[in-house]
């Protein structure tokens, strides 16, 4: 189906894609950091995701919104493989959301004194959208009947 109306488009391309964008829009909120309130003085500071093991993650999740951008606006551009591009637009959303989320909760913590510091309220909101797109590019795939890659292989003894 080739259309240039996101409207018009299936929920789960719909979904697909909006997650996808609305996941970068929020690698830019606070990601990581930490806060200061002691005897009188406040403070804090914070990063977004696009610093260490992270970045990985956002790319893949970015590659795959731009995969599936590219699937359902000009599906006469991809050449043909041996995988369904569903199925890499799933693998790419899932590894980056997966990897995402391992490191988002193997980042330091705690509080001591007055100082806080950890993940912040946008690796959370990161995180959902990640997930979210996996979800839509899941349901998309086995919307299209895609079979998974290993499921052309012969049947068992």
């Amino acid at each position: 189906m080739e259309s240039s109306d996101f409207r018009q488009l299936p929920r789960n391309d719909q979904g697909v894609l909006a997650a996808g964008v609305l996941a970068f829009i929020a690698s830019f909120f606070p990601y990581y950091g930490a806060s200061l309130n002691f005897g009188g003085a406040h403070g804090s500071t914070s990063t977004s995701a696009w610093h260490s093991y992270a970045t990985l993650a956002l790319i893949l999740v970015i590659a795959a919104t731009v995969v599936a951008g590219v699937q359902v606006f000009s599906p006469s551009t991809l050449p043909q493989t041996s995988v369904s591009w569903n199925f890499v637009v799933l693998a790419l959303s899932a590894v980056g959301t997966v990897l995402l989320i391992i490191r988002s909760f193997t980042l330091d913590h705690g509080s001591l004194a007055g100082i806080s510091y950890g993940l912040r309220w946008g690796a959370y909101v990161l995180m959902l959208l990640c997930v979210v797109q996996t979800v839509f590019a899941f349901l998309r795939m086995r919307e299209s009947g895609d079979a998974m890659p290993w499921a052309h292989g012969g049947a068992a003894a």
